[in-house]
């Protein structure tokens, strides 16, 4: 078996790991150790306790109590077990592809990249429970254990491969797991981030033969950003003790980082309630410019005029 894993699949299941990069789940020839009775064994419409929560609606989706697999061939019960023991006690959402792909992704995080997942469906053990509890039962083929053959980037202009490659936990030979994908991915975005690359995109493709996978990486760096104006929206004696506090001046390059370090820096001089939603960044690609507005004051009569940021592609508009 020689797969190529469709990129929207791959794309969907690092998603999942860069949101979580602990990534639990469960899955079992067996059933797992049961959580306490009280997180598990709801009375009828009481609230679950979830031991990871991943709803994005508090008042319905599933409390996975146990997961049971078949069609395994090659994992020892005790494997799956460990494998498996990751997703029991979580609440997700009721969504199919949402399951799937966690279903899936607890293998991939064991080099189990080609796993096959023909079916999964949940049994309902409280129907009136909130997360309603279920049980999945997953038939799947879990496949070969796949290592990592290589890491090619693309593309790649303000670092060499050799930097963006050794930022990755995973390294040749390694069990290529999902989970260490999405870490690596996570540490490209952090060492662009003082660079200015706001608008950073990669793209993770993968092609596999003998059970080894080479990892090709798309890089679209975009606009590299500078300091543009700073504007802050206060009572005058609050901005004159703030502005000289903003140590990114105009013209430098944009440290993606410094608004939450400004707010570190800063926080006596901030009134009580100011977080990062209190800062604005107002890009302005074609300028490579990316204006601050702090607020401080919510009445302040300048905010009357939101600002907006100007698109790339408001360079070719205007030269038609």
């Amino acid at each position: 078996m020689k797969p190529r894993f469709a990129l929207p699949v791959l794309l969907a299941l690092i998603a999942i790991a860069a949101i979580s990069a602990a990534q639990d789940s469960n899955i079992q020839v067996k059933k797992s150790t049961p959580l306490n009775s009280q997180d598990t064994t709801t009375p009828a419409g009481r609230r679950a306790v979830c031991t990871r929560d991943y709803l994005s609606n508090k008042s319905a989706g599933l409390l996975i109590t146990d997961i049971v697999v078949s069609g395994t061939t090659t994992i020892s019960s005790s494997e799956l077990d460990r494998i498996t023991s990751k997703l029991a006690g979580a609440c997700v959402d009721d969504d199919s592809d949402e399951l799937e792909a966690r279903v899936t992704s607890l293998f991939r995080d064991e080099g189990y990249f080609g796993v096959d997942l023909k079916s999964l469906e949940t049994k309902p053990t409280d129907p009136l429970g909130v997360p309603k509890p279920v049980i999945l039962e997953a038939d799947l083929t879990e496949g070969p254990l796949y290592k990592l053959a290589d890491i090619q980037f693309v593309d790649n202009h303000a670092f060499s491969a050799a930097k963006l490659r050794a930022v990755f936990p995973l390294k040749k030979g390694d069990l290529f797991k999902r989970e260490k994908i999405a870490e690596g991915l996570q540490g490209i975005r952090k060492l662009y981030a003082p660079r200015g690359f706001r608008d950073l995109v990669f793209v993770p493709d993968t092609q596999s033969s003998d059970s080894t996978v080479i990892l090709t990486i798309t890089m679209i760096e975009g606009t590299q950003y500078h300091m543009g104006k700073l504007k802050v929206f206060a009572k005058k004696d609050i901005a004159d003790r703030l502005q000289p506090q903003w140590r990114l001046r105009e013209g430098a390059i944009f440290d993606l980082r410094y608004p939450d370090k400004f707010i570190e820096t800063n926080g006596s001089l901030l009134p009580d309630g100011f977080t990062r939603a209190n800062i604005q960044l107002v890009r302005n690609c074609p300028d490579a410019l990316i204006d601050v507005r702090l607020i401080v004051d919510q009445t302040d009569p300048g905010l009357q005029s939101p600002a907006k940021d100007v698109p790339c592609e408001k360079s070719r508009d205007d030269s038609n």
